[in-house]
């Protein structure tokens, strides 16, 4: 997808929204898209008529008694007056099953963006102030609260620039992504940064490396990719699905030497047995060690650290999680009762203010 088509499709969702959905500046317009680049067109779509979207996962198929009530939530704490989908996505949401778990007629307008208008409107572009609200981010933490923050167009500008020098995106850049795009880093790298750098991203949806657990370390190898990101699930299933296959990878030529740095997306505490062991199993594929680092992208405070081009060997050690409580830090041995492992995620972004 080049920058012109990505124009030529938001503007058609954005005379999607005017015709059919009659939005104003501000409306509130909840985005239940797969990962993909469907629900990128769809957030500049909003963006372009000043609505603001709220990205959100779509329920699982297999799994709405859970995952439909949560869809349901941030559309409701969001006040979206309007939600935009596709076909497929559409269908389950009015389904005879999803009927069993929520009235289906109780959702907002909804707008299919498999059926476009046909006449093309000219878009009068409406201009943001840096203060506006560009989108609003929602999750579920590991402890099931719903969390949301509203992001300014302001607070993009800053984060895209900041993630920008941090990491050198230079247009010349590709960068492999295999995270999901709907919060926090994950979200800003996936629809946002791309645009701001101009660099070319690879989009991986994690579903697709269930399917096919050498999909994702195959695009590196093959667009001899230099920084890439990736979710703690992605790293799980490539180290249990391609535990016993790293022989056959080297015999298809993949190669992951040209790899500097290997960033994992996380908002918990970091997961030290599985780096090292995805290190250890990589390294026969020329994946340097040092390459794997994670960073720490709280939602509620959008200052991310992240490793950055030139930043030193990140350094790890463990302290007592007691004396922690107690507003102390006390350093242990690894494996001691009550440690606490605490791992460097890199630098302040420039630019952010604490």
């Amino acid at each position: 997808l080049t920058c012109a088509e990505l124009h030529k499709k938001a503007e058609r969702i954005g005379n999607l929204l005017l015709e059919k959905g009659r939005v104003n500046t501000g409306d509130h317009v909840a985005l239940i898209f797969p990962p993909g680049l469907d629900l990128i067109c769809a957030f500049y779509g909003c963006l372009y008529v000043g609505a603001v979207p709220v990205t959100i996962r779509p329920p699982h198929p297999q799994n709405l008694h859970t995952t439909l009530p949560t869809v349901r939530m941030i559309v409701d704490v969001s006040k979206a007056t309007l939600v935009l989908s596709n076909q497929s996505v559409i269908k389950l949401l009015r389904s005879k099953e999803a009927s069993n778990v929520l009235d289906s007629k109780a959702w907002p307008i909804t707008l299919d963006t498999d059926d476009m208008p046909k006449k093309k409107l000219p878009i009068m572009y409406r201009a943001p102030t840096a203060e506006m609200l560009a989108y609003l981010d929602f999750s579920v933490s590991t402890t099931g609260m719903l969390a949301g923050i509203k992001m300014s167009h302001a607070a993009v500008t800053s984060l895209c620039r900041s993630m920008k020098i941090a990491c050198e995106l230079y247009p010349s850049r590709h960068i492999a992504l295999c995270l999901d795009p709907y919060c926090g880093l994950g979200f800003a790298l996936w629809c946002l940064s791309s645009i701001y750098s101009g660099h070319h991203s690879i989009l991986i949806p994690p579903s697709e490396v269930e399917i096919n657990p050498g999909l994702w370390l195959s695009a590196v190898s093959q667009y001899k990719v230099r920084d890439t990101f990736c979710s703690y699930g992605v790293m799980e299933l490539c180290t249990k699905g391609l535990g016993s296959s790293v022989n056959q990878l080297k015999s298809k030529g993949i190669n992951l030497a040209c790899v500097r740095t290997c960033v994992v997306v996380a908002e918990e505490r970091p997961r030290m047995h599985l780096t090292t062991s995805f290190s250890k199993l990589f390294s026969a594929l020329g994946l340097s060690p040092r390459a794997v680092s994670t960073s720490f992208g709280c939602r509620v405070n959008i200052a991310i650290c992240l490793q950055g081009a030139s930043s030193p060997e990140p350094s790890t050690v463990y302290v007592d999680l007691r004396a922690l409580r107690n507003d102390r830090v006390s350093l242990v041995e690894r494996g001691s009762p009550h440690s606490l492992c605490l791992m460097e995620s890199g630098k302040l972004l420039p630019g952010v203010k604490v």
